[in-house]
């Protein structure tokens, strides 16, 4: 099937949107939001408000405000969740870098041997040869694959750190971790984390999130997702991340709190939820809850439920 809808006009585009029972009180107003922000765009933020039936057809009442107010509050939730999520990332960082280095060094992560590699199944080996998949994560090289990595950055930075230590240690063809950890970026630091040997350092990590290593593993690598799609400005109201859904604690000490459905792990409520455990570790005095809370406060008509929020979670938040 061949993709053959025509191009529309913004003026076609307003036409739509009346036919289908959208207020547009303000039509100069919905033109500036249409040629600046995109029809395709702000359909993501329509879906909630229209009839289920295929028809396209506005729920009665709806207004062209209503989808403005939801894609300003997704922009302002997407500010909210990465300015915080640099905490988290800035945390591992150094974490790792402090830990590991006290023990074996600056040069720690270019030892083969701080890294697990599990040998694939010949099923998963016969599979990839034939081209019906991909080779799955956990049995790449991620040694070799963080070593290049590094070595590309370290190459080409264009950092003044990098550049200033390149010109004095002549004879250094790779950067000590405290400036490796630098340059890597969130999601080859995730990987570097969960592929490293079950190790006292390891957990002294997870110890300084107040979690087992098993979860902060988990729990980095699903963040690095959310992390890319703030970094991408795409919608993070009303939608599944179900890419590496990370772990939910069963373990009395670590579980959560209140309802926890099947979806928790894939929600808007469980990334806040275990972003406040992380947070509620390295930085005690954070903000997000009153961030938060004062955002859906300005934005009384969204829907929380849509971002997998229980009915009654403000009683007993999972995070508590």
């Amino acid at each position: 099937m061949r993709y053959t809808k025509p191009s529309t006009t913004c003026d076609e585009q307003i036409e739509l949107l009346k036919n289908r029972g959208l207020a547009i009180p303000d039509e100069a107003r919905a033109a500036k939001y249409l040629t600046t922000v995109g029809y395709y765009r702000l359909s993501g933020y329509m879906y909630h408000l229209q009839a289920n039936d295929g028809s396209h057809q506005f729920k009665d009442g709806t207004t062209f405000d209503d989808i403005i107010d939801t894609y300003t509050f997704d922009k302002k939730l997407r500010y909210l969740t990465a300015s915080y999520l640099e905490r988290i990332e800035v945390a591992m960082r150094i974490l790792l870098t402090n830990t590991y280095s006290a023990k074996h060094d600056f040069y720690w992560y270019t030892e083969a041997a701080h890294y697990s590699r599990l040998t694939p199944p010949e099923d998963v080996i016969e599979r990839v040869e034939k081209g019906e998949m991909e080779m799955p994560r956990k049995y790449l090289d991620t040694h070799a694959f963080i070593m290049a990595e590094v070595k590309e950055n370290f190459d080409k930075s264009t950092e003044l750190f990098i550049k200033k230590f390149q010109s004095k240690y002549t004879a250094e063809r790779l950067p000590p971790s405290n400036m490796a950890m630098e340059i890597l970026s969130m999601g080859k630091i995730a990987r570097l984390y969960d592929a490293l040997v079950n190790s006292a350092e390891k957990q002294a990590v997870a110890s300084g999130f107040g979690i087992p290593h098993l979860y902060l593993s988990s729990w980095f690598l699903y963040l690095t997702n959310i992390r890319n799609i703030c970094a991408h400005h795409g919608r993070l109201w009303n939608r599944r991340t179900t890419a590496d859904r990370f772990k939910v604690p069963e373990r009395k000490e670590f579980k959560f709190s209140g309802t926890i459905d099947e979806n928790f792990n894939t929600c808007y409520y469980g990334t806040l939820s275990i972003m406040i455990r992380l947070l509620n570790v390295i930085n005690p005095e954070h903000s997000l809850v009153n961030k938060f809370q004062a955002l859906i406060a300005e934005y009384p008509k969204i829907n929380l439920g849509y971002m997998g929020f229980p009915a009654g979670w403000e009683k007993t938040p999972a995070w508590v």
